[in-house]
């Protein structure tokens, strides 16, 4: 039996330090292994057609999966942003501060967007989602 010794002055904690990108085996890492493994593999006892099969199934939901987490990450970023929120003020009556710093309070008439900040219009005049105070039921004031 061959021993190999390392020939760095590394400890053994040090070598099994993971850091961010390896903690988690990604599809190209899947992918890379699928290669290297078709690279190596003995040309006279190939590997079996349903093995390779069903790693390329693996692979196929890994991708789906990282797709479908990615998705629900945007969806559940745009929903507790106030960004997303805006159109839900439609009709609602809403106190903001107007431009002296002073409480207005008016319904909700439209949603603008400047540069992607939703802009609450009220009587006609525009108010960013930083200066709303109070969100009451239509009539209400």
């Amino acid at each position: 039996m061959t021993t190999v010794s390392a020939t760095s002055g590394t400890t053994a904690a040090q070598n099994n330090k993971v850091t961010g990108a390896m903690q988690e085996l990604g599809k190209d890492a899947f992918l890379q292994l699928l290669v290297a493994q078709l690279r190596h593999q003995d040309p006279l006892d190939p590997q079996d057609n349903s093995e390779f099969i069903a790693q390329m199934s693996q692979f196929s939901t890994l991708e789906q999966i990282q797709n479908l987490n990615e998705t629900m990450t945007a969806i559940l970023n745009m929903q507790s942003s106030p960004h997303g929120s805006a159109p839900a003020f439609l009709g609602l009556s809403v106190t903001v501060k107007d431009d002296d710093g002073l409480p207005l309070t008016g319904i909700v008439s439209a949603v603008e967007y400047d540069d992607g900040k939703p802009q609450l219009v009220i009587d006609g005049r525009r108010y960013g989602m930083d200066s709303l105070q109070k969100v009451t039921a239509g009539g209400e004031k």
